[in-house]
């Protein structure tokens, strides 16, 4: 996560100027649904500068809050940020720890980046609690059938690179977002998949769907 690293200082200001603020409206919404479960214990993957999880800190206090992450930069400045919390470096894709010890599992704009999403999914639902919730937060790609798509397309092929890449001197991380975001899933192609790893999903779009959370509640059957 070397690309990561490199944009780690100015990574939360260009999420702001990016998003215009939205992020930090999204990501309340996400901590509500977190909240809905009434956890004690919660993990934040791709946890990054723990944004997450100072959100989580704020409004529940007493929660033992785990962050995860590749990036060792990221969770430097989510260290700085963020006390009471464990951050741990390591891959979603094989998660270190025992079966069934989280309530609740968060992911914010991390789940496009994962080589094999389906893996982290069955990694997620193994660490999740019975009854237990996943709540991924993601940037979706635009509908160029409508006329707002088309717009949000254009933002991203030209001014999503502009931007971060002026402002972070890092044109290629930027490039990068714009692709991932381009190339994702759609999400009905995401609720599909997360039904097909053993959860009941909720899907919710934000924005004209250029954001949106997905919550999936483990159920008991299947493997």
């Amino acid at each position: 996560m070397r690309l990561f690293d490199e944009i780690a200082e100015r990574y939360d200001l260009l999420n702001r100027i990016i998003s215009f603020g939205m992020d930090l409206k999204w990501r309340e919404q996400m901590v509500t649904l977190v909240l809905e479960k009434h956890p004690n214990k919660v993990l934040d993957l791709a946890t990054g500068t723990g944004d997450v999880i100072k959100l989580l800190k704020e409004k529940a206090p007493h929660l033992e809050v785990t962050g995860l992450d590749l990036s060792l930069e990221m969770m430097e400045i989510a260290k700085k940020k963020v006390k009471g919390a464990e951050f741990i470096t390591g891959d979603a894709h094989d998660l270190p720890f025992e079966d069934e010890e989280f309530d609740v599992i968060t992911v914010a704009f991390g789940f496009r980046n994962f080589s094999d999403r389906r893996r982290v999914l069955k990694e997620c639902r193994r660490v999740l609690k019975k009854g237990g919730r996943l709540v991924i937060l993601e940037l979706l790609p635009p509908n160029t059938r409508r006329f707002t798509g088309k717009l949000y397309s254009l933002y991203l092929k030209l001014f999503v690179p502009l931007l971060g890449g002026v402002f972070s001197g890092d044109f290629r991380a930027y490039r990068y977002l714009s692709r991932s975001v381009l190339n994702f899933l759609t999400p009905d192609r995401i609720v599909k998949m997360m039904e097909e790893e053993g959860f009941e999903v909720s899907f919710k779009p934000l924005l004209f769907s250029v954001a949106g959370i997905f919550a999936g509640d483990k159920i008991s059957s299947g493997n």
